[in-house]
């Protein structure tokens, strides 16, 4: 139960964030944004990449993530109400302002009211709820041990996949015919019902989770309020070369993951409205449930599969040597960008929905795989702060290295812990063939290199998702002021621009990271072996950005 109870946080984040996803860019069109100032919208998020170094050093008695945790949470339930009733909130602010103007003026300015909060409520959001999710993040690679930090992801990701099929199913139905008394619009009775599961299923990880306190050392010169972004900048300059190629995996699938989370609701919903009309009364909510659909079908294929693979990888029932961490990955971002460079030829809602659905096999993947790498990645280092040398970056290490197993490394991911939550440098660690070792022992622990702060790197690796989205705003927006441009001339309708061309550019960038998966590190256990097989990940091969 206490792994289900550290990991449950993850289903009030992505049901938070279907709210988001699947109702945030209808929902500002539907204000008469263009499509191309929608896109702008979604800059925050990388701002909040800062949190997972921040909290490394948090000194609060609640532990070092759950004070990051617990504000982000009190931001993300009041943006939702913002962004719920923004055109309430908008009326009003008039009223007290100026209601003695005629009612076509105060009707435009309400419009423009609630523009504005909208605006600040998801930006407010989008920043808050990826600061939460990171923190939850770190939570659940602090407290497991090594042998348990692919089982904690596989946990953490099913709970995401389930939240997001009721999330997406909650989109679908008619709230208001079932939920009237919350309110009178789709997306309030929805945000009201995401902050609820928000708070519940958040709250029980920050009450039934114990951190350890973390306590500054007086040297310690990581108080200052520059030292984060100190941190920051050198973890960029020199993270360790498996996370390093990681990380750079994620980069690229993330430029094509985020206009997919944008804009596929908007594109579904473009092609429902190519055989509908848009001027009846709740053609708008209709228009978001069809997109909605397309979503609930991917999220439930997401769940399927996030069951079945690790299974698959876990037991490999057959073809062993397929069945690896590292193909798995290459499939699911290969087949990702040969769906999304599809639906520039789609032209109707039933193969979008299908193309959609599809691509819940690579969502799976997305949340699984590179968490638990990291994760890996994170702890053996740890485990073996002897083998972390500046030697490894010698010619001679570096060709050692590229002939061990094809850079598949060995780790004791099957030793049982004497108790949940167990240190990973309290478990004896063996060669199990020293003659394989690459890196002698150094005589004094001068040479030893800096053990890997998890909230640290987990903030670096969470850039490499977030930061991803700036570009994918300022491309998009460019995106659909050329195409608006292209297909309509000076007297265009800006928000008739086609979404695909848009996923188009998704699955390009899908494509670039299909090519660099193949050069990450795996970390594969030795099941039923009391033996550790460590050959050493190469921490101290250095790749600057």
């Amino acid at each position: 139960m206490q792994m289900l109870y550290l990991t449950i946080c993850m289903c009030g984040v992505q049901f938070t964030w279907t709210v988001e996803l699947a109702y945030g860019t209808p929902y500002l069109l539907s204000l008469d944004l263009s499509k191309d100032v929608t896109a702008l919208v979604w800059l925050a998020g990388p701002l909040s990449a800062v949190i997972g170094s921040m909290s490394d050093r948090c000194s609060s008695r609640l532990g070092r993530r759950r004070p990051f945790i617990i504000i982000g949470g009190i931001l993300v339930c009041l943006s939702m109400l913002c962004v719920a009733y923004a055109k309430d909130i908008g009326a009003v602010l008039i009223w007290l302002s100026d209601g003695t103007d005629i009612p076509e003026n105060i009707a435009e300015k309400e419009r423009r009211a609630a523009i504005v909060i909208a605006i600040l409520a998801f930006y407010t959001l989008d920043f808050s709820l990826n600061a939460v999710q990171a923190s939850c993040r770190a939570l659940i690679l602090d407290v497991p041990p090594l042998w348990q930090q692919q089982h904690a992801n596989a946990w953490a990701a099913r709970l995401s996949n389930v939240a997001m099929v009721v999330g997406y199913f909650t989109g679908f139905v008619d709230l208001v015919k079932f939920l009237p008394f919350l309110g009178d619009t789709q997306i309030k009775v929805f945000c009201l019902v995401a902050i609820a599961v928000f708070i519940v299923t958040v709250g029980v990880t920050c009450v039934t989770t114990e951190e350890k306190v973390f306590t500054a050392s007086e040297d310690d010169d990581d108080s200052r309020w520059y030292s984060t972004f100190v941190h920051i900048w050198h973890a960029l300059r020199s993270l360790p070369a498996p996370i390093q190629r990681l990380c750079n995996v994620q980069f690229f699938a993330w430029l094509g993951w985020f206009p997919f989370l944008f804009y596929s609701t908007t594109w579904v919903s473009d092609l429902y409205f190519a055989t509908h009309s848009r001027e009846t009364p709740d053609s708008w909510a209709k228009g978001t449930r069809a997109g909605s659909f397309a979503l609930l079908l991917y999220a439930i294929v997401s769940v399927v599969s996030g069951i079945v693979l690790p299974w698959l990888v876990a037991h490999k029932p057959c073809c062993p040597a397929l069945f690896t961490m590292k193909n798995v990955y290459t499939a699911g971002n290969l087949l990702f960008s040969l769906a999304m460079l599809s639906t520039i030829f789609v032209s109707d809602v039933a193969t979008a929905t299908l193309i959609v659905a599809i691509i819940g096999i690579s969502w799976s993947v997305v949340l699984w795989i590179p968490f638990a790498l990291v994760g890996e990645y994170i702890m053996v280092s740890s485990a073996t702060p002897s083998m972390l040398t500046p030697d490894i970056t010698s010619p001679a290490a570096s060709r050692s290295i590229a002939m061990v197993d094809d850079d598949v490394l060995s780790i004791a991911s099957s030793l049982p812990s004497p108790n949940y939550g167990a240190l990973v440098s309290d478990i004896p660690i063996t060669l199990e063939d020293e003659s394989r070792s690459i890196v002698p022992e150094p005589e004094t622990s001068d040479d030893y290199e800096d053990e890997l702060d998890a909230g640290m790197v987990l903030g670096v690796h969470n850039m490499y998702i977030v930061f991803p989205q700036f570009g994918v705003a300022i491309i998009a927006a460019v995106i659909f002021r050329v195409v608006s441009w292209v297909e309509h001339g000076q007297n265009k309708d800006e928000n008739t621009a086609n979404v695909a061309w848009v996923l188009t550019f998704g699955g390009v960038m899908g494509l670039v990271a299909t090519l660099l998966s193949r050069r990450i590190v795996e970390v594969t256990s030795a099941p039923n072996s009391r033996k550790t097989t460590l050959l050493q990940i190469p921490t101290s091969d250095r790749v600057s950005v």
